[in-house]
Formats: C-alpha cells, sequence, structure tokens
C-alpha cells in the first residue's frame, strides 16, 4: 500500500490551525462608535439646502482627513463603493442612449452600474498580465463605436492602478479604487495616489478591504462641478435644488443646472465614518504588513518553475488588496491549475472569521462579467478568458493580521504540492 504525501489524498496537512481573523478594528473603533452614540445623534444629513446638507462632524472629519491624506480637493463619503460607481455615472450626465466602456474582470458593480442609468455596458479586454483595462483593445474599440462613449470606468484591480494612458482618449474616467486604497502612480515627478488618476474615483471600506466599516464607500474628484453633482445625487438633489432655486442668482450660478435629475439616499452614517477615521489613522501600519506579507510570498512561490508573481505597472505602486500569480502548466507537465490549486487548499486551513468561504485561495477570480445572465453575451474575450479558465489564481492570506510565520505556511503548501505533483497525474 502506498502511502500519500498530499492532503487531497489522505496524507496530513501543512495547517490544521485557523489563520488568525482578518478583523483590524480594536479599542480605538469601539470607543469611536461609543463617542457617537453617546452624543445621541447617528445621523446629521437633512435632504435639504442648509449645513444638513453635508452630514455631520464625523462625515466632515472624515472627508477632510480623506482629503488631506490622498491630495484631492473633494471627498464624499457613500453607503458603498457600488453606490459611489452609479453616483459617478449620475454626475458625468450617463443615460439612455449612452455608452460607457467597462471591464469584464471585476465585481459586476464596475460593469452594471451603467445599465440602472439607461447605457450601454461596452466590454473591453484586460492586460494579460496586469489584468486592468488594456490600452490597445479600447483603443481599437474607440474606432468603430459610434456615438463615442461618454465615460469609461477603469478598474485599478487587486491594487494595480489601471494603465495612464487611457487618458489620452479625452474621455471622462471612473476610476473603480475600490481594490487599490494607496497605490500610487508617478505623475510629472509626483505620486498620484489610486483613485486620482480619473474624473472621479471611489473606494469601498466593504469587509476585507484596506479599511472597512463593513459597508461605505468615498468618492473623490478634484473638479468642483462634479463634486457638487456627486453630493446632490447622494443625497435628494430634487429637494435640495428646490431649495437652492430660491436663492440669489450669485449662488445659483455656482450650482450644476437646474434641471438636474433626482437623488437619491446613498448617505454614509456617523457610526461608519467614525470607524473609518480611526482605521484611516492605522493605514500606515496595515499596508506595510500587507505588502511584507505580499513580498514574502512572491520570493517564495517565485521559485515554482510554473509560477509568476504579476508585475508592478512601470511607475507604480501595488497594494495588493488579492495577491495574484500566474501559472503557466507547460512547464508542470501539463498539470492544470485548478487540479495543482485543490491540492494546495487542502493542505491549509480558513480564516477564524472567514471558515464559512473555505481556504483564501481562488482560481480565475471570477466569470467574466459579459457571461453573466444579465449580459448572456459571447464576446470570448482572450486575454480574460484564458486568465480565468488556466492563467490566474489569487490569494488572500497575505491580507493582515497575518504574520511571516502565518506567510510561510502559505508557501509551505505550495512547494509541498509542488514537490509532490506526481501524485496528481
Amino acid at each position: 500500500m502506498t502511502t500519500s504525501e498530499l492532503a487531497i489524498n489522505g496524507g496530513p496537512k501543512v495547517r490544521e490551525l485557523p489563520f488568525p481573523s482578518q478583523n483590524t478594528y480594536g479599542a480605538e473603533e469601539t470607543n469611536a462608535v461609543a463617542r457617537v452614540v453617546k452624543g445621541g445623534r447617528l445621523s446629521w444629513y437633512r435632504g435639504n439646502w442648509g449645513p444638513g446638507f453635508y452630514g455631520g462632524p464625523e462625515i466632515q472629519g472624515l472627508e477632510e482627513a480623506w482629503c488631506s491624506r490622498f491630495n484631492v480637493n473633494y471627498a464624499i463619503c457613500c453607503n458603498s463603493a457600488t453606490s459611489g460607481l452609479f453616483i459617478a455615472l449620475g454626475a458625468l450626465d450617463i443615460c439612455l442612449g449612452s455608452s460607457v466602456i467597462v471591464t469584464p474582470y471585476s465585481m459586476t458593480c464596475s460593469a452594471t452600474m451603467p445599465l440602472a442609468w439607461g447605457a450601454e455596458a461596452i466590454f473591453a479586454d484586460v492586460e494579460k498580465d496586469c489584468f486592468c483595462l488594456e490600452y490597445e483593445f479600447v483603443k481599437r474599440l474607440l474606432e468603430y463605436i459610434r456615438p463615442r462613449p461618454k465615460a469609461i470606468v477603469a478598474v485599478s484591480l487587486f491594487g494595480q492602478p489601471f494603465d495612464p494612458r487611457l487618458r489620452e482618449f479625452g474621455i471622462p474616467i471612473i476610476e473603480d479604487a475600490a481594490q487599490a486604497l494607496g497605490s500610487i502612480v508617478m505623475r510629472n515627478g509626483r505620486g498620484v495616489h489610486a483613485g486620482n488618476l480619473g474624473d472621479i474615483g471611489v473606494y469601498s471600506f466593504n469587509y476585507g478591504k484596506h479599511l472597512t466599516c463593513g459597508e461605505g464607500g468615498m468618492i473623490v474628484t478634484n473638479d468642483d462641478d462634479l463634486a457638487m453633482k456627486c453630493r446632490l445625487l447622494m443625497n435628494h438633489s430634487e429637494s435640495v435644488l428646490n431649495d437652492m432655486s430660491d436663492l440669489s442668482d450669485s449662488i445659483t450660478r455656482a450650482l450644476p443646472p437646474m434641471s438636474f435629475g433626482p437623488g437619491f439616499n446613498l448617505r454614509m452614517t456617523e457610526i461608519q465614518a467614525a470607524i473609518i477615521r480611526e482605521q484611516l489613522k492605522k493605514f500606515p501600519l496595515l499596508l506595510a504588513q500587507r505588502l511584507r506579507n505580499a513580498a514574502y510570498l512572491n520570493e517564495r512561490l517565485g521559485t515554482i518553475p510554473a509560477i509568476t508573481p504579476v508585475p508592478v505597472r512601470e511607475g507604480c505602486s501595488h497594494t495588493y488588496y488579492a495577491l495574484p500569480y500566474l501559472w503557466d502548466s507547460n512547464r508542470a507537465e501539463g498539470l492544470h491549475r485548478d487540479k495543482f490549486i485543490a491540492a494546495v487548499k487542502a493542505e491549509l486551513a480558513p480564516r477564524q472569521d472567514r471558515d464559512g468561504e473555505g481556504i483564501q485561495i481562488a482560481c480565475g477570480y471570477t466569470k467574466p462579467i459579459y457571461r453573466m445572465p444579465i449580459f448572456n453575451k459571447d464576446l470570448a474575450l482572450h486575454n480574460v478568458e484564458s486568465l480565468w479558465k488556466n492563467r490566474l489564481f489569487l490569494t488572500l492570506y497575505h491580507a493582515p493580521t497575518s504574520t511571516l510565520e502565518d506567510t510561510e505556511d502559505v508557501a509551505k503548501a505550495f512547494h509541498k504540492v509542488w514537490d509532490h505533483r506526481k501524485e496528481l497525474k
């Protein structure tokens, strides 16, 4: 009887002990929540023109801190990044008959939000190694799309900033920076933060992101008019503009057109803002932990011939919301990525607070969005199809609060399976 070395075949695991919780909040956030609750006002927003239009002290304090930290003129809190994308599209006057270029490789909202405004989503392929919208593909698309698209939703995926050449087309860009907080692009000798690379940027505070309050989002822009339009769409524009219509001409001339459509209630609470204010103070430490762990795993996994750590775009930094790798089955004697990764996952344990989600390693990221029932398009874009089916895998085990010892166990699992890969034939 042959004894198996691999856990997937009945051998011992590399790690039985659950990995530490990914929660990054503690006494500071608890005290901040208590401060808000004791103050007796969980929201100061009012859906009319006046001081309450801008929210309460926690909202305004967070927006001011965000502008200072990320060197942007305007920061507008909202209740999710999905809402932020919806608001940004509305601020750019996306409407029925418009078209928007989107990625097939992201969370679905990056491509579905144009539909909420009655616009058409036009899919472009992604880069084979950086996974953001491919510049050359977009360039070819624009040669025949008429009328010209009114916007591009460029996702800075996994923490990799999108190709800055997309700005050359002169089309307004909404940057989905939900996964790229803290990433930087060098522009004219200075660093520009992801989120500030287009006309409007959007961040996420969903669970697992670089900063979290459970749910929540932030919109940023340097444009005065776009900032006001975003605020109006986020907070009952129809009521606010009605109040403004009674004001003097000198005030209303500085506002968006008074025919601006209905607004919504997509506001953040004071509790959420208070939590993110505390999280923002921790951001340098949390990012340093993430980058340390990512560098360690890149070094260790990069010695496996069939695995390639992804490159960082020239002139950019990467903040690794997810840690992606490319698999080459030709260098693994034909062993498919999925079979290899299934064996690696069998060697490891889940995180303490995410045990219901299984092992934090995934093949292919997500099905191309155009294949989903909401679109059901038979596009078969080459790069994204290859990444999804064969080439890409990623892990979240590098995120805080993993230690180097934790990441070493992940590396050991990969090396163990590689060393005994003949068992998988």
